[in-house]
Parts: structure tokens; C-alpha cells; sequence
């Protein structure tokens, strides 16, 4: 078995450096606001966003690659196999020594480098696990390409060879029949944000037309969800509904970025539509833990 280890460039940096960023950014708004439902919200986010970069700074630090007789296998710490490439699945392979070009789907990119998937010029869907741009070796599979950056490439490129597999270029397409609503991995999300959205938007106003509303209701809360100011009935229900809309139009603005995204990777459009899933329990879930306490 051969191994080889990535080529480090300045990826490391440009990772760290936005890491740094959210985590101002996000910190900052938590601290300049006094709504409970944002504050929480901002925390989660917080968490999410930086168990990503710590992935991604890991995966930059530790990824590898082996071949031996049948596989070739791209691994993190040297033994966990992060994937698991057939050598006869492997169709052909394009070596570049230039800046990458493409667009960036999930992980981190820039010209320099990419860790996660990206659509590449004249390359087309690539996992990419590339820390430098400096040698850059694509391995096109009939499913997906995957982008390795090898220390002694040359090597590498031989080994291939040896293996009946050629250096060729190749065309791709972008999917031009995009049918989401036909995938229940995605219409069932959508159609569950859409019923969730409907009720935080009905359910406190018709409460408040059934005069079922107290004539009091905590309209604001502090971190501590302790209520700072109160209102009517009718301004908590219209509060409520301005969330509904708002989140009716995160849900518009996700479907459409999943159906652009889809042209590319129908799997990665998903997690769009689970986003505004999400968000829309969370502000369900708060309200009614609003009316149930107060």
C-alpha cells in the first residue's frame, strides 16, 4: 500500500480566519440583542457553525490518501477512511497545477483550495479534498469526481497508469430536469414547513378573534426568557403573524435555492428546505411555550 500525504498551503489560514469572523459577528448580535427567541437562535447557530469550521480545520490538518491493489482510499488521521474509491470504478483522471475554478456547493473553497463538494470548471460535481492547488489530481467514478491534492504527485500519476487508468478529459452536464416535488425527501419537508408556518400564523390570531387571548400578553423577553414588556392580545397576535410571514418567506427563498442548487447536486439542494423545517418548529415550538407559561 502507498500513502501519501496532502500538500499544506494557506488554506489553514483562510478557514481560521472565518471561523474567527462568525463567531464575532454571531457573538456580537448576541450580545446587542434582548429577544430570547433570537438570542437562543443565535446560540444554536453559534454551535452549528462551529462544529463546521472545527470539521473542516480537522479535515485540512489530517487528510490523506492511499492506494493499494484494488482501492483508493482518502483518510483522516491516516485510519479513519473518509472515502472509499473502487480502482475499476475509476474511469479516467485529469492532473492541473493551476487556481480552481469553480463554484462552491457545502465546505470550504477558494482558489487555492477546497474541502467539501464544488462544481469545476470543465471538471463538473467534485468532492473535493484538495489542500493546495499546487498539483491537483481529479478521479472521475460514474457517479461523482473526487479532487485529491498528493504529495509526490508524479508517483501517484504512475501508479495510476500502471492500473489501466488513463489521464483524459471529459464532458459534463448540469441537470436540466429538476423535479423536487416529485422527491419526498423534499416535499415532505416543505409541505410539514408549510403546515407548521400556517398554524404560527393563524393559531395566536384566531385565539385573539375567540377573545381566548389573556388581556395581557408578554410580547418581549430577556435572555432568561423573563418578559421586559407586555402587550394585548391583539399586538401578540399580530407579533406572531409577522414571524409566520417572515418565515413564509425564509421557506420561498430556500425552495428556491434548492432548485438552483439542484441543477447541480439534488442531494446537497435538500438541506436547504430542512433549514427553514427548522427554524419554523423552533418559532412554532415558541410560541406555544409562550401561551402555555403566560
Amino acid at each position: 500500500m502507498e500513502r501519501y500525504d496532502s500538500i499544506k498551503g494557506k488554506g489553514l489560514i483562510y478557514i481560521l480566519g472565518e471561523a474567527i469572523l462568525y463567531n464575532l459577528i454571531i457573538m456580537f448580535l448576541i450580545y446587542s440583542t434582548n429577544s430570547f427567541e433570537l438570542t437562543y437562535l443565535l446560540k444554536m447557530t453559534l454551535i452549528v457553525v462551529n462544529i463546521y469550521q472545527f470539521y473542516y480545520i480537522f479535515l485540512y490538518l489530517f487528510v490523506d490518501y492511499t492506494i493499494d491493489e484494488n482501492t483508493l482510499n482518502i483518510n483522516i488521521i491516516k485510519v479513519f477512511v473518509k472515502e472509499k474509491i473502487l480502482i475499476d470504478d475509476i474511469e479516467c483522471y485529469s492532473r492541473k497545477k493551476e487556481k480552481i475554478n469553480g463554484i462552491k456547493i457545502s465546505g470550504h473553497g477558494k482558489d487555492s483550495f477546497a474541502l467539501g463538494k464544488s462544481i469545476i470548471d470543465k471538471i463538473g460535481l467534485t468532492r473535493m479534498y484538495v489542500t493546495s492547488n499546487e498539483d491537483v489530481i481529479y478521479l472521475k467514478t460514474k457517479d461523482i469526481t473526487y479532487g485529491i491534492s498528493p504529495q509526490n504527485g508524479e508517483k501517484l500519476e504512475k501508479t495510476l497508469k500502471e492500473k489501466g487508468i488513463k489521464n483524459s478529459g471529459w464532458e459534463y452536464s448540469t441537470n436540466k430536469n429538476i423535479n423536487l416535488h416529485k422527491n419526498k425527501r423534499y416535499f415532505i419537508p416543505f409541505i410539514i414547513s408549510t403546515i407548521l408556518i400556517i398554524i404560527l400564523t393563524l393559531n395566536p390570531f384566531i385565539k385573539y378573534l375567540k377573545g381566548s387571548l389573556p388581556s395581557k400578553v408578554p410580547i418581549s423577553f430577556d435572555p432568561s426568557f423573563n418578559p421586559i414588556s407586555f402587550g394585548t392580545g391583539k399586538q401578540f397576535a399580530f407579533k406572531q403573524m409577522v414571524y409566520g410571514v417572515l418565515n413564509m418567506v425564509l421557506l420561498l427563498c430556500m425552495h428556491y435555492a434548492s432548485y438552483f442548487y439542484a441543477k447541480y447536486d439534488e442531494r446537497s439542494s435538500y438541506k436547504y428546505i430542512y433549514i427553514s423545517l427548522a427554524i419554523s418548529v423552533f418559532f412554532l415550538i415558541m410560541q406555544f411555550k409562550i401561551l402555555n407559561t403566560f
